[in-house]
């Protein structure tokens, strides 16, 4: 009987994002990959994750992640990644702060984006690179963002904390009733909420 580690008749790892059943699609097709891909791109990173080289069987899932760049107009697959590294690349790309864990990985995630899985071309890094350095720095709860933050599908700025409780409560006023915001007042100054 064969085990998730052994070769499927088919040649495949099924414990690598691959499925034998016939009404699903893997998992790596999301990103474009075919299953040949996949395994090369599995093969590449020799099943640990490319920055930090933890063994994908240690990881928290205890599988790899695959790491995608997006923005720009461009979509390219960087590679394989640990849970712990995908998140330092989030601050690769300016989506997350660089913290004290994540700093010392600052110039391998660099090098890791220019060894994209896709092989992006010069220019298309270069506008990748662009469009990281065109998002406003993050900034922690508090102290207002640079630039206002907008909801893709509405087109209306985020309402978010940062923003102070004077922004939240001309928010409420405009979308509650008076009721509603009767009832709002009431349960924050309650006692036993």
């Amino acid at each position: 009987m064969e085990n998730a580690k052994t070769p499927s008749t088919r040649g495949r790892r099924t414990d690598y994002g691959h499925t034998e059943r016939f009404d699903l699609n893997c998992t790596h097709t999301l990103y474009g990959l075919t299953c040949e891909a996949y395994d090369a791109l599995r093969d590449r990173a020799e099943d640990a994750c490319e920055i930090c080289r933890t063994p994908d069987h240690q990881t928290t899932r205890g599988k790899l992640v695959i790491d995608h760049f997006q923005g720009a107009g461009l979509f390219f697959v960087r590679g394989l990644l640990c849970d712990k590294c995908n998140s330092v690349m989030s601050r690769h790309d300016r989506t997350a702060p660089w913290g004290p864990a994540s700093l010392p990985f600052k110039e391998k995630a660099r090098a890791y984006h220019l060894d994209a899985w896709d092989k992006p071309t010069a220019e298309e890094l270069a506008l990748a690179d662009e469009y990281i350095q065109s998002r406003s720095t993050y900034s922690p709860i508090g102290f207002p963002s640079p630039r206002p933050k907008i909801h893709v599908r509405t087109g209306k700025p985020y309402v978010r904390l940062d923003q102070g409780t004077t922004r939240i409560a001309q928010k409420l006023r405009k979308y509650l009733s008076p009721e509603q915001l009767a009832r709002v007042i009431a349960l924050l100054a309650a006692d036993d909420v």
